[in-house]
């Protein structure tokens, strides 16, 4: 019995020996990380990474990653190792440790470390990152028709970010202030002083069954295309949701449908529906999310034009409610979208007419099949179907379009064609215009450095029922295009050519026809960057048989010297024009540049101070009249860049 005993003990010794061979082999390595303890959870936010090396190793070819990101060029080298100290915050979390060393004879030495950190005991993560830009700019020399620029101006911005988590617990709040100063008044919205950039604070819970989040500050709402979407305001918004057998999400907002800039306007939170947008929305979802409804309800008016808004007339008022219904039972080899719209919109309440009433419905359906994508999509908006807030509506228009596409893995083709009209109603008083257009595209990619591709394009554009006295319309547009790149690290060689016919087939018989091509060299490294582009446009009218001939070449020039001490940059546009019969003939040059010099880099751990000088250069000269205007300014302008975390 012992020998039976005996033989499972070798047994189990034996295959025990490899690893235990393998853990001293570790336990030996010369790479030893010494803090943060290996596979152990530490508590700091910017942890001191302290590694030694037993052996003698060449610190030229060191290299370290953590977490993929290359720390080399930050770490203190000793002879017994290195050190590296974070400078901003590091994320809470799994982080690997990646050191390969190289010793005098050449061996390679390669050692990888996990460790984990959180920020506090209390909170899993907690900081606050922040960078504080400054710029002060004095014009050494500028042309006397330069009047409106300033001699000097100061600027400065902080940009915060900071945030608190603990489980399903989260904070985030983010901020840019400013401060600005010149000799000059400054344009509007932009204010002398200290203003609010934008700022946006959440709150988010997340939990096992429901989810709850509140945003203020600078906020985007985006519902259905034909209700609000993009919609970018001051506000808030409240977002509760709830999963379990099916879905249920509740949002509620409200913005100042005014453009608010600077510490003016308050939160932007309110209840007057003069001056605000506000609206509710419910999801519900079953099927994991296969089947989707939503309902929208939007209010509100806007007072006057703010800045990025503009609108005519009188104050406006209106609400929209919306209905979208959306399905996706075959893994997206079929999707469908059905959304329905009804509009009250008033467009001057000042004036003695009440609100229109109108609708809009939105009809799409699609999916991708193996290398196939297909898309059809119909779309009616009515005459007088407005939403406040939502300028890029466009009322009184109905179409359809569709499109389809295949990727196979060296060509690809994506066909697409629509039909749309305006004049919905067919109103007496105006023609209907109707636009037709027909595309087809084919890439070739067969190698990889050499792309190429060429479309050609269909347009139609046709009147009907056009009122007594109203000429008629009818324009096609023929356009073929084609483009090849040439892709060699670090040089991309492109060259674009399109040619376009536009035949009036009306009694005008205004034909027009124009050729571009472009040439778009590009050379891109660590340290220098060039993108230069050559292009030729000529436009014909073959009514007049006149051409007009349009050469433009543009240069942008970046790099660095000195491991990026020294940067600088150059940026550049030549036009030249000349038409056929003598009427146009102009040179127009603009062109600006900067150089830079780094005088310290993290000075006191966070100060990056830099030097420079910068200038800009416009020319204009009407060969026609021989009139010349000349502007050049040159400036020296120092700055800082002071990032801090805590």
């Amino acid at each position: 019995m012992k020998y039976f005993f005996s033989i499972p003990c070798l047994v189990t010794i034996f295959l025990s020996c490899p690893l235990i061979a393998q853990t001293n082999l570790v336990s030996d390595s010369p790479i030893e990380l010494i803090n943060p303890p290996e596979r152990a959870e530490t508590v700091a936010k910017k942890p001191t990474i302290k590694c030694t090396i037993s052996v003698a190793f060449d610190p030229k070819k060191l290299l370290v990653l953590l977490d993929g990101t290359d720390i080399t060029g930050l770490l203190n080298i000793t002879p017994e190792g290195f050190e590296y100290k974070h400078i901003m915050v590091l994320p809470p979390g799994s982080h690997t440790l990646s050191v390969t060393a190289y010793t005098a004879d050449g061996m390679e030495l390669k050692r990888e470390f996990t460790f984990s950190t959180r920020h506090s005991k209390p909170l899993e993560e907690v900081y606050s990152n922040n960078e504080v830009t400054t710029l002060y700019e004095k014009t050494t020399y500028r042309d006397k028709d330069l009047v409106n620029l300033p001699s000097w101006k100061f600027e400065s911005n902080l940009a915060s970010e900071s945030k608190l988590k603990e489980k399903g617990w989260e904070f985030k709040f983010n901020t840019n202030v400013r401060y600005s100063n010149q000799n000059l008044p400054i344009a509007p919205p932009l204010e002398k002083g200290f203003n609010l950039a934008n700022y946006l604070f959440q709150g988010k819970y997340t939990g096992n069954k429901f989810s709850a989040q509140s945003e203020m500050g600078d906020i985007q709402i985006n519902e259905t295309p034909n209700t609000v979407y993009g919609l970018a305001r001051r506000g808030g918004d409240f977002l509760f949701q709830f999963r379990d057998f099916f879905f249920l999400q509740l949002r509620t907002f409200v913005t100042r449908s005014e453009q608010l800039t600077g510490f003016e306007g308050g939160t932007g939170i309110g209840t007057t529906p003069d001056d605000h947008i506000m609206g509710a929305s419910g999801d519900i979802r079953f099927f994991s999310d296969q089947l989707k409804f939503r309902s929208i309800y939007v209010k509100g008016g806007e007072e006057e034009s703010s800045f990025g808004i503009s609108t005519t007339g009188g104050a406006k008022k209106g609400d929209v409610w919306g209905f979208l219904f959306m399905t996706d039972f075959f893994k997206q080899k079929l999707t469908s979208e059905a959304e329905f719209n009804l509009s009250r919109f008033d467009a001057d309440t000042t004036d003695e007419f009440s609100s229109e009433k109108d609708k809009a419905y939105r009809l799409k359906a699609g999916g991708t099949l193996g290398t196939y994508n297909y898309e059809a999509i119909y779309e009616y908006m009515g005459p007088d179907y407005e939403v406040v807030g939502n300028q890029g509506l466009q009322k009184n228009r109905e179409g359809l379009m569709l499109k389809t596409g295949a990727n196979f893995k060296i060509h690809t083709l994506n066909l697409s064609v629509s039909r749309y009209n305006d004049n919905v109603n067919e109103d007496d008083l105006f023609p209907r215009i109707y636009n037709y257009q027909g595309l087809i595209d084919y890439a070739f990619n067969k190698f990889p450095s050499l792309p190429l591709g060429i479309s050609y394009q269909k347009s139609i554009q046709d009147s009907a029922m056009e009122p007594l006295g109203t000429l008629p319309i009818r324009i096609d547009t023929d356009m073929v295009s084609g483009r090849i790149n040439y892709i060699k690290e670090p040089f991309n060689f492109g060259f674009q050519t399109s040619y376009s016919f536009q035949n009036d087939k009306t009694p005008q018989d205004n034909d027009t026809t124009t050729v571009t091509c472009t040439l778009t060299p590009t050379y891109t490294s660590d340290y220098l960057s060039i993108s230069p582009s050559f292009s030729f446009n000529r436009s014909k009218s073959h009514l007049t048989e006149i051409y007009t001939d349009t050469y433009t070449t543009t240069l942008d020039l970046r790099g660095g010297l000195f491991q990026k001490k020294l940067t600088y940059g150059l940026a550049g546009t030549y036009s030249w024009i000349r038409a056929s019969d003598g009427t146009t003939r102009q040179d127009t040059i603009n062109g600006n540049f900067n150089v830079s010099y780094l005088l310290f880099k993290n000075l006191w751990g966070f100060l990056n101070p830099s030097m420079g000088i910068r200038g800009l250069y416009n020319k204009t000269y009407d060969r026609v009249i021989g009139q010349e205007h000349h502007e050049l300014a040159i400036f020296l302008v120092i700055s800082t860049s002071m990032p801090f975390s805590f």
